[in-house]
């Protein structure tokens, strides 16, 4: 078994509050979850109404689906016009 482990930094230039920032962040999770097999979760600067740390987990028993899997959420995460990919780390254990 391999697991898949993405890190995303997002720049949220549209919103003025964590309550808009929640929204934008809740819709990109949901649709994620929808369109892909992943578990996804803010795990940093949830403090900042313009920021946002992303951790996308992803298991399978093959390394090449795994990074094609999260090679394919870092297009969708892009297509975004609310979201700014700022950096982003991929790792297969």
């Amino acid at each position: 078994m391999q697991i898949g482990i993405c890190i995303i930094w997002l720049g949220i230039p549209g919103t003025f509050s964590l309550k808009e920032k929640r929204q934008v962040c809740s819709s990109l999770f949901s649709r994620l979850r929808k369109s892909f097999n992943i578990s996804i979760a803010e795990t940093g600067q949830q403090n900042s109404y313009r920021k946002s740390v992303i951790t996308v987990v992803a298991v399978n028993t093959e390394k090449a689906h795994l990074y094609s899997t999260l090679s394919k959420v870092i297009e969708f995460i892009k297509k975004d016009c609310r979201l700014n990919i700022e950096n982003y780390t991929t790792e297969v254990l």
